[in-house]
């Protein structure tokens, strides 16, 4: 995965999209929709907060929902923690 600095929310939603497919797979994740993207300065460390829900294939017909939350570093794009 390639790193790139986090300019913007829609970097930070790109990133979030990538994150994701990694994680269920390209073939399975159909939708995304995102609800929330903010920036947070830190103490420690600055983050891009991504919120939204995916949508999975499931089977032949099936569909699947899930809520997620991930953190972003803005300077590598890297996602730092992921909930979903």
């Amino acid at each position: 995965m390639s790193e790139f600095k986090v300019e913007d929310a829609t970097s930070a939603q790109a990133a979030a999209r990538r994150h994701l497919e990694a994680y269920y797979g390209a073939d399975r994740v159909r939708n995304v929709r995102f609800t929330r993207t903010w920036y947070v300065a830190g103490a420690k460390r600055d983050v891009w907060e991504v919120e939204g829900d995916v949508e999975l294939k499931k089977g032949i017909f099936g569909r699947e929902y899930r809520h997620f939350k991930c953190q972003i570093d803005p300077e590598t794009g890297r996602v730092i923690a992921f909930e979903g």
